[in-house]
């Protein structure tokens, strides 16, 4: 669920810090060519660019645009003098639970004192503007916070499938069902921008991947499953591919579920 509280730049940046932020499964590094786009866009990463970014926020507002009924947009300045525009929401798997920040694009911005956007008006930019150093700094404070851990808990995951369009998205919450009703101690976590599913001190079994025409249900063990999965080549890549028109066979994933939990492949990796 979308959660409506006000977000601030010191609520981002806190986010960040508590390792509660990831990529959209659909990130964008350029989301309007032609209008918000510059030189710096070709050359934004993901960890090098928008971590520091969301940390360096110097103005939020709630995106008004049609299109982004429950979105965030952030301004940051870069340390090579551009200003860099970040889309996100805001996901709670309850009231209850801590948020999760799904960044969903970004791209630079012309401009040396000010900017004029047609959705959110003249945007002043902050004169000081970080050097390379400094942002480097971010980074650094970033990934010594994520070393301890990847975005963890199965609200991180449920972000990411709420972020899903359409049929992947029912796919992988399908997939996810059957693991919690196989695996009930399961641990759930976002590592390297997809889902992984593990048992606790043992290791990683399962995770799920979403590409343009198929989602992707991996299981990662040590030896080969019973019947073997159509997809891989080894016991730590065997899957299955499910396209738009296919139906997932329930009792056979879910019989592959748990032998991948009874002998994880995939240890505590960050």
């Amino acid at each position: 669920m979308s959660v409506s509280t006000p977000l601030t730049v010191q609520r981002v940046s806190e986010l960040v810090m508590a390792n509660q932020a990831i990529r959209a499964p659909y990130y964008q590094s350029a989301h309007d060519e032609g209008v918000r786009f510059t030189d710096l866009d070709r050359g934004l990463q993901w960890g090098a660019d928008v971590i520091p970014a969301l940390m360096g926020l110097f103005r939020v507002e709630q995106d008004t645009r049609d299109d982004h009924p429950d979105g965030w947009v952030g301004f940051a300045r870069h340390w090579r003098g551009a200003t860099l525009w970040l889309d996100f929401d805001l996901f709670s798997e309850s009231e209850e639970s801590d948020s999760i920040l799904v960044v969903t694009a970004i791209s630079g911005l012309d401009g040396k004192k000010t900017i004029v956007d047609e959705d959110f008006g003249e945007i002043e930019l902050p004169t000081q503007v970080p050097t390379q150093e400094e942002w480097g700094v971010r980074q650094k404070q970033y990934q010594a916070v994520r070393r301890k851990d990847d975005a963890d808990g199965s609200a991180a995951v449920m972000a990411y499938i709420a972020a899903l369009p359409g049929w992947k998205r029912d796919v992988a919450t399908q997939f996810d069902e059957i693991i919690q009703r196989e695996v009930s101690d399961v641990r759930r976590a976002v590592k390297y921008h997809q889902p992984f599913y593990g048992v606790e001190d043992q290791g990683w079994f399962a995770s799920f991947s979403a590409f343009s025409k198929h989602v992707k249900l991996s299981f990662v063990c040590e030896t080969h499953l019973e019947p073997e999965p159509p997809s891989g080549t080894a016991p730590e890549r065997q899957a299955l591919d499910l396209k738009e028109t296919d139906m997932m066979d329930e009792e056979q994933v879910a019989s592959w579920v748990r032998q991948a939990a009874e002998n994880p492949g995939m240890g505590w990796l960050i």
